[in-house]
């Protein structure tokens, strides 16, 4: 686990003047309700007398992405991200949380609060969109293909299973182990040079490929998608564009991810009646706003939770730089 998923300020204390166990003073507003869950806002906002928070999401468990990520194969230490964060929220009076709640704008206008904060998360898209394809490829409706929400939420592949791996992060390799410990026979292919290839930075990688090829793993590397046909993928090699076949029963689509911000849409749809229900501000974070990986979400958390009440400075960033003064001697 990254220094910076655990502490949101990671390398931005001095740009952003932040500090992860520092605190602004609470400004004027009295009630923010978000949509996902976060601690940060939660340890401002206590520090005015009487001020009220809730956190109200559609799931059944608090957590998002990592408490799903963190039942998937060598992942269970991310649950201490989620795990920490709860017992905090639960430390604290003021703030109060909701499972299994969905909510629409009619409703969140009803609640009276003064801020909305959408944090809602992501979804794994399942028509091949990502780094190769920036507009979807043919994908015939005849074969079977699995996004990592559908793995997530307990499908499972059988016989012949292709993992097409165009995220280049860590879920393609993740997958493609845990269809092979079900039974299945996995063929992993990416366009990439390396499995899991941003895992070179936290020097998991060849770990990974290892442990990949030692469940039988067949590795494809350098190929991409072309289409996705009724017997199994069509593939390329990114070089030649020598193409390649791979029958399949079950195709697991590791894509990229789209925004879950319907919700933003429908609140900013409805502007005129903030002023009756009391609401002054709706922001989207994290995932919500654009997919990433989760330590720039729990940044985003962070951020929001320091800058409400604070002015509004636009899109762009406060920029410091160091400049060297030489005293006359």
């Amino acid at each position: 686990m990254g220094r910076c998923t655990q502490n949101p300020t990671w390398m931005e204390e001095w740009l952003l003047r932040l500090h992860p166990e520092t605190v602004r003073t609470a400004g004027g507003s009295d009630t923010v309700l978000i949509i996902g869950s976060a601690r940060r806002l939660r340890r401002r906002v206590s520090r005015r007398c009487g001020r009220r928070r809730g956190a109200g999401r559609g799931a059944r468990e608090f957590g998002g992405r990592v408490t799903l990520e963190r039942k998937l194969p060598g992942l269970s230490a991310w649950g201490r991200v989620a795990d920490y964060r709860l017992y905090q929220l639960g430390q604290r009076p003021n703030a109060q949380l909701y499972r299994g709640s969905p909510l629409d704008a009619e409703a969140v206008l009803s609640f009276g609060f003064q801020h909305v904060c959408i944090a809602t998360g992501s979804t794994w898209r399942r028509d091949g969109v990502a780094r190769q394809h920036v507009v979807p490829p043919f994908i015939d409706p005849a074969m079977a293909v699995l996004t990592p929400d559908d793995m997530m939420a307990g499908a499972v592949p059988t016989g012949e299973v292709v993992v097409f791996d165009d995220d280049h992060y860590y879920m393609g390799g993740v997958l493609a182990e845990l269809a092979a410990r079900a039974g299945c026979s996995v063929t992993f292919v990416t366009p990439s040079a390396y499995v899991s290839d941003w895992t070179l930075n936290t020097l998991e990688q060849a770990a990974i490929h290892r442990r990949l090829a030692a469940l039988g793993v067949r590795i494809v590397l350098n190929t991409g998608m072309s289409a996705i046909t009724a017997e199994g993928l069509r593939g390329a090699c990114v070089y030649t564009g020598a193409e390649r076949r791979f029958e399949c029963d079950t195709v697991i689509m590791v894509a990229s991810r789209v925004a879950n911000d319907g919700l933003l849409h429908a609140l900013r749809d409805r502007q005129d009646d903030w002023a009756d229900a009391g609401l002054r501000s709706v922001s989207v974070i994290g995932d919500a706003a654009a997919p990433a990986p989760i330590a720039w979400a729990t940044f985003a958390g962070h951020r929001y939770a320091q800058e409400l009440d604070m002015p509004d400075r636009g899109d762009g960033l406060s920029f410091r730089r160091e400049v060297t003064a030489l005293a006359p001697r």
